[in-house]
């Protein structure tokens, strides 16, 4: 019995002087998983890294496309903006060659046509070319109707309602002082005489024309 508490003592200095274990041998079970949790978190960097990348290096050549097309666009020539209207004439208004005419189904004498006119925003009509001669016989219809073309009392030049004067390029038969569409020309009466009348006025498009683009 006296022997025991010896060789026990002897045991635990040998425990004492022994190496101790390596440190992979006292490691905790949960070290592993902290181990493989740490890589896999390296390793989603990295791939998140590389997705940031590809997206600029796509991202480039999109910025550099959009910007050439951009120059272009901005290089090309501006187009007008659209005229705020959306028919040229008005209603029961005919549209030739930039004008709009206006047929009457009334007879007044040459005076009142012409106030007629000027209430519809127009005037008697006005004749500057052949073209423009034949459609208004085309659409005068068989009645006569008055023109803008007139003479003073005792005078020899004519003038037109507008205030220009009258070159004398068509033929104007007659003794009268006011002009009037026949069936197959331009003829005159005396102005107090009573016929259907005929108005003219730039259409919408050339009145927007000049507002936007004065010459």
């Amino acid at each position: 019995m006296g022997a025991a508490p010896h060789l026990h003592g002897a045991m635990e200095e040998r425990e004492r002087q022994s190496p101790s274990p390596p440190r992979e041998a006292t490691a905790q079970p949960g070290d592993e998983e902290v181990r493989a949790q740490r890589g896999s978190g390296c390793s989603e960097l990295r791939q998140n890294r590389r997705r940031v990348l590809c997206v600029a290096l796509c991202a480039v050549p999109c910025i550099l496309v959009s910007a050439l097309v951009a120059v272009i666009v901005l290089q090309r020539p501006s187009c007008s903006p659209r005229p705020p209207f959306s028919h040229v004439c008005p209603n029961a208004w005919v549209g030739f060659q930039g004008k709009c005419y206006y047929f009457s189904d009334t007879k007044s004498d040459w005076n009142s046509s012409r106030e007629h006119c000027h209430r519809l925003g127009a005037s008697l009509a006005t004749i500057e070319t052949d073209e423009e001669m034949e459609f208004m016989l085309r659409y005068q219809r068989p009645a006569n109707c008055w023109i803008g073309l007139h003479r003073a009392e005792g005078a020899e030049h004519w003038t037109w309602a507008n205030g220009s004067a009258f070159s004398n390029w068509f033929e104007l038969r007659g003794g009268g002082r006011c002009a009037y569409l026949n069936g197959d020309g331009i003829s005159s009466a005396l102005c107090h005489n009573e016929k259907f009348w005929v108005c003219s006025r730039a259409d919408s498009y050339i009145h927007w024309r000049k507002e936007k683009y004065p010459e």
